[in-house]
């Protein structure tokens, strides 16, 4: 008989129950108590190391911070977060999670976002010119881009190309960790930013309220991150209703000009054959930025 029997034998006690270890939890293929521990793991990790780890959105890994509509994926970096009030309404009751579907799957080794799904509710009152149906002047296109790249100078923004009824514009952004895109297209509204506002809040399909910033009299909205087909699109909009009756959106996208090649069967048009990149090219802060710095210049 050993010591430890010996002691168990005294005490008339049973051996402590055994404790739950990372194999255990890695076998039971629970993806959320994974990423819950693994959270817990780093903030761990940043005391030990004397760093702060900030809470994410879209490109670092904090699950237990993150709205509910968010992804979780990427490495976890220290991010400023962004002070704009969600709408103050109930948000939508998700229907069912994302998942990617099998003809167009995220590239091996990526891991598939977490995002519930919401309606898609039009809004009810017509736009005298909807987003997509107005032709955008690339002079204010060039001008817009400018500002951009003043109040985001830790990105390469790419030049402004047109599509061929120049009624939207694309470029490129890209950081280290690769290149993602910024759609921008115009639309006309009756009636004041606020009214429109509130009327086309939960167009995007959002499940949690967008977060909503008044500068000069316009109102900014920002959407949550939404999936798509194929690859596990990522985008996300910032819509500015602009004081004279000018919508301004922009789409903030997890691909760009890299992944995009010429459509054998459609000259002169191209077509998405690239995956992009596993995170949008700006976190919700620096999206952000551009709101104020769009609407000074529209």
């Amino acid at each position: 008989m050993n010591i430890e029997d010996e002691l168990r034998g005294a005490l008339d006690v049973s051996a402590p129950p055994p404790t739950t270890t990372l194999d255990h939890v890695l076998k039971r293929g629970r993806r959320r108590v994974f990423a819950q521990r693994a959270g817990a793991t780093l903030g761990m990790f940043a005391v030990v190391a004397g760093i702060g780890i900030g809470a994410t959105t879209l490109n670092h890994a904090a699950p237990d911070l993150t709205p509910a509509d968010q992804p979780n994926t990427g490495a976890a970096t220290v991010e400023h977060p962004l002070g704009w009030p969600r709408v103050d309404t109930p948000p939508q009751i998700p229907y069912r999670t994302w998942s990617p579907a099998s003809s167009a799957p995220p590239p091996a080794g990526r891991a598939v976002v977490d995002i519930p799904l919401c309606d898609m509710k039009a809004p009810q009152q017509l736009r005298s010119v909807e987003l997509g149906a107005r032709e955008v002047d690339p002079e204010t296109v060039a001008a817009w881009l400018d500002e951009a790249r003043k109040v985001l100078p830790e990105v390469t923004i790419g030049a402004a190309t047109p599509d061929p009824t120049h009624t939207s514009y694309e470029a490129d952004v890209s950081d280290s960790r690769g290149t993602g895109s910024l759609r921008i297209t115009l639309a006309r509204f009756t009636g004041t930013p606020l009214e429109n506002a509130n009327d086309a809040l939960w167009e995007t399909g959002d499940c949690q309220p967008a977060q909503r910033h008044v500068f000069d009299n316009s109102v900014l909205q920002l959407h949550s991150v939404r999936p798509y087909e194929p690859f596990q699109t990522l985008v996300q909009v910032l819509r500015v209703y602009h004081k004279h009756n000018t919508l301004i959106q922009l789409e903030l996208r997890n691909f760009g000009s890299p992944d995009m090649t010429p459509d054998p069967k459609q000259p002169g048009s191209l077509q998405r054959t690239g995956a992009g990149r596993a995170t949008l090219p700006l976190t919700e802060e620096q999206f952000a930025r551009l709101g104020p710095a769009v609407a000074a210049v529209a």
